[in-house]
This record gives C-alpha cells, sequence and structure tokens, in this order.
C-alpha cells in the first residue's frame, strides 16, 4: 500500500510538472520563472485561470521564488489567492527576485517591497564587444580563439553523451570545491540533464576535445530571452573561456532573433543607493561591502559588469510589509543547501581569517621595526 501511494505521487508530481511547464512557455516573465521545473520547488496553482507560484516552506514562511506566473490581467488576483492560502496555513510571505514592474500591485495588495539587488540583461540585437567598456571582454575572447577553443551546443533531448556529461560534472564538482558555502540552489538552476526541460547547454572545448567551461542557458518571455543560468569553467582552464562562451551565444541567439539574454542578479548591489533606503536595504549593502569571503558579491558583480549590460532593480517583496530576522533567516536557508547555519559557519571563518591576518600584519611591522 505504502509503494502504491508513493507511485501515485510521483505519478501526479510528474503531470503537475508538464502543467508548470506548459504554464512557463506561455507567461514566464522573469528571468528565474524557469527553476519553477527544480526538483526543490513546491507549487501553488491559481484557481480560475492558468497561473503558477514556485515555493518552498522555511519555519513559518512561504519563500516563492521570482513573480507569480501567469497572465497579466490576473495578477492581483493570484496575489490575493496566495494571501488567503498563506493566512489559512499562518504563514509569512516571502517573494525573492521579483522585478519592478509588479511594485504597484504587489503594493495595492498590501506587501512591502525592499530592493534586493541588480540584474544584468542585454539587449540582444543591439549588444557588441566593440568599444572601450568591453574592451577587457574582446581580449580575453581573442586569447580564447588563439588557443584554438571552440564553442560547441550540447543536445541532450536529440542524443545524450556520456562524455560530455561526465566533463559538466567534473567541472561543476570542482567548481564547487572552491566556495566557502555550499551549493546555492532555489534561485540558481541544476544540470537537469535528465529531464532538460528547455533548457540549452554550450560548452568551450580545446583541441585535444576536453571540455574547459560550459554554460546552461533558461527560456523566458516566452523563448525571446534567455538567461545565463550556470557558468562553469575547469580548474587552471585557459585564459578567456567565458568570454568566448559569451561572445558566441549572444551571437547564436541574435541570430536566432531573441530580444534579451541576462546574466543574472547581482546580489545587494546598490540597494542603499536610494535616500529613501530601510533598515534591511542597509544591512544588505554591508553584507555586500563587508562579507565576500562567504560568497563573494561584489566579484560577482564586477565579473557581469565588464560584459556592459544595462542594470535592472531586483526586489523581496514580503507580506507583512516589513522584512524581519525570520523572514531573512528562512531566505537564506532555501538558497543554501545546507541551510542558514552554512551562512553562520561561513561567517565564523572569515572572522576567524580576518583575525589571522590582522595577528600576521601586527607581528610583520613589529619585525620591520626591529630591523
Amino acid at each position: 500500500m505504502t509503494q502504491q501511494c508513493e507511485t501515485n505521487k510521483e505519478k501526479d508530481r510528474a503531470q503537475q510538472w508538464l502543467r508548470v511547464r506548459d504554464i512557463l512557455r506561455k507567461y514566464s516573465e522573469n528571468s528565474l520563472a524557469y527553476l519553477s521545473l527544480e526538483p526543490d520547488k513546491q507549487w501553488f496553482f491559481a484557481e480560475g485561470f492558468d497561473g503558477v507560484a514556485s515555493y518552498a516552506i522555511s519555519g513559518h514562511t512561504m519563500v516563492i521564488c521570482g513573480d507569480p506566473i501567469c497572465p497579466e490581467a490576473h495578477f492581483s488576483e493570484f496575489l490575493a489567492q496566495l494571501r488567503r492560502f498563506a493566512a489559512a496555513h499562518r504563514y509569512r510571505i516571502v517573494f525573492l527576485m521579483t522585478m519592478a514592474t509588479h511594485l504597484d500591485a504587489y503594493r495595492s495588495a498590501g506587501f512591502g517591497c525592499h530592493k534586493s539587488g541588480e540584474e544584468a540583461v542585454f539587449d540582444v540585437q543591439t549588444w557588441s564587444m566593440a568599444g572601450g567598456k568591453c574592451a577587457k571582454v574582446r581580449s580575453s575572447w581573442h586569447t580564447a580563439v588563439h588557443k584554438g577553443l571552440a564553442v560547441k551546443e550540447y543536445r541532450p533531448w536529440d542524443k545524450r553523451d556520456p562524455e560530455v556529461e561526465r566533463q559538466f560534472i567534473e567541472i561543476s564538482d570542482q567548481w564547487l570545491q572552491g566556495k566557502h558555502t555550499a551549493r546555492l540552489q532555489f534561485a540558481v538552476g541544476s544540470l537537469m540533464l535528465d529531464q532538460p526541460c528547455d533548457k540549452r547547454y554550450f560548452y568551450a572545448v580545446d583541441t585535444d576535445g576536453v571540455i574547459q567551461g560550459f554554460n546552461v542557458l533558461n527560456p523566458y518571455r516566452c523563448g525571446k530571452a534567455w538567461i545565463i543560468d550556470i557558468m562553469r569553467r575547469r580548474e587552471g582552464c585557459p585564459h578567456g573561456v567565458m568570454e568566448l562562451l559569451f561572445h558566441d551565444i549572444m551571437a547564436k541567439l541574435k541570430q536566432e532573433g531573441a530580444e534579451q539574454a541576462s546574466l543574472g542578479a547581482a546580489p545587494f548591489y546598490r540597494t542603499a543607493d536610494h535616500p529613501h533606503a530601510d533598515l534591511s536595504e542597509r544591512a544588505e549593502h554591508y553584507v555586500y561591502t563587508h562579507m565576500n569571503y562567504m560568497y563573494g558579491f561584489e566579484s560577482l558583480q564586477q565579473a557581469k559588469a565588464k560584459y556592459n549590460p544595462d542594470w535592472q532593480n531586483i526586489y523581496i517583496v514580503c507580506r507583512p510589509k516589513h522584512l524581519s530576522l525570520w523572514m531573512e533567516e528562512a531566505a537564506f536557508a532555501v538558497l543554501d543547501s545546507h541551510g542558514f547555519r552554512d551562512y553562520v559557519q561561513a561567517f565564523l571563518e572569515m572572522r576567524r581569517v580576518e583575525k589571522a591576518e590582522k595577528k600576521k600584519a601586527r607581528r610583520d611591522k613589529r619585525q620591520k621595526r626591529k630591523e
């Protein structure tokens, strides 16, 4: 009986997954929309019209990934349904990385809106490496081309290649080992090679057939826009691998008639750069400038900025209106695969490293005086 129940649950999940995919193909606007298909999501479906919000529960907080996905005409009604659902379960609500487009609707529905960073977006049809702003990108691209690297697209839905997939996983594992926190999830996708769900995979390979880096793209805006959701490169890879991938991907998307591309969010970037910044926005600014050991927010923004994007504000939207410590803890808990304690441990390690560096600096100073 238990096995039969599990089988039925799997079938229901598979049917719901297909329903979510169909809604995404029609109405996705937020670049995070396709993360709704990741296995770490639950789904809240609208009643009376097509609509879905993907979420996770942490404590008494319902954390939602991006904006609700539905026809624009039903957006406010969908928010009302979400509020009723949350009230019935006594959940707080936190939307992560929402667009500025719907701020008026959120506020009218009684939600608070707090800037949480900016997203790097590009007009595919007009972007170019020409000019001084992309000089470093252009130089790196030339280096990769001269080393004989080439970009290819992997299409697992046509034919699986175990060797390509093995190298993807190998590179991802190397990348993860270099991080100070565990793998981020919820707002970052996974490879999903067994169920690619409209994803696209591009990789840079050298003359020996070794993959030196790869990118995974998710669609939004009904396939007229693409976000480079995953960017990985092999440890010790030739200079310019990521720049080569970005250039060739943009050229391919332009040829196909795509309108927009995204490199995703720069979390906590310029959150306090306006006169009415609240406490949570100022706290995010502090994290951005003082806690780069944990995640590298500043270096992440700089890595995106070199491609000369347009920066668009993103927001945390919440109810109650004021973003409490419990809501922030819930957000961190669903974003980090090891939970909120992972950030606490990383913070303590950061302080230990800082203390050791200061101690060494004082010791070196005393030694110089003696000399």
